[in-house]
């Protein structure tokens, strides 16, 4: 038997669908320092993917943690002789979508200082890394 939605139903099931998608999406929230435990943000060794593109392997433990949060992303911006990362974390999905490490590109080898940004944009100096 064949079922046919009236217009108004489908653009309510549509409107519904986009709310929901919105709602998981607005989940994810930048983390300030303090969120993190202290010495909670650990850099690893920095390796080299390709001509000026590294990956930087950064742990992050939570100051609270609980079952009902997953880190979503990291957002990592070069500049100048700093790479700043600011943190996302999430309660919608169960499941972490960061990888454990962050990508630069675009930036000669050398000595960083990583620091972490806030929503604010408050800095915090975390450590350095040496890019091959």
């Amino acid at each position: 038997m064949k079922t046919i939605l009236s217009a108004t139903m489908q653009h309510t099931i549509k409107a519904t669908l986009i709310l929901a998608v919105i709602a998981l999406a607005s989940c994810s929230q930048k983390k300030s320092r303090d969120f993190f435990a202290k010495g909670g943000i650990t850099i690893g060794a920095p390796a080299a993917l390709g001509s000026g593109s590294y990956k930087i392997p950064i742990e992050f433990e939570t100051e609270i943690v609980h079952s009902g949060q997953w880190i979503d992303t990291v957002d990592a911006d070069a500049s100048g002789a700093d790479i700043l990362l600011t943190a996302s974390f999430t309660s919608s999905n169960g499941k972490s979508g960061y990888p454990g490490y962050i990508e630069v590109k675009g930036i000669s080898p050398g000595t960083y200082s990583i620091k972490y940004r806030d929503p604010d944009g408050t800095v915090h100096t975390l450590g350095r890394a040496i890019l091959p």
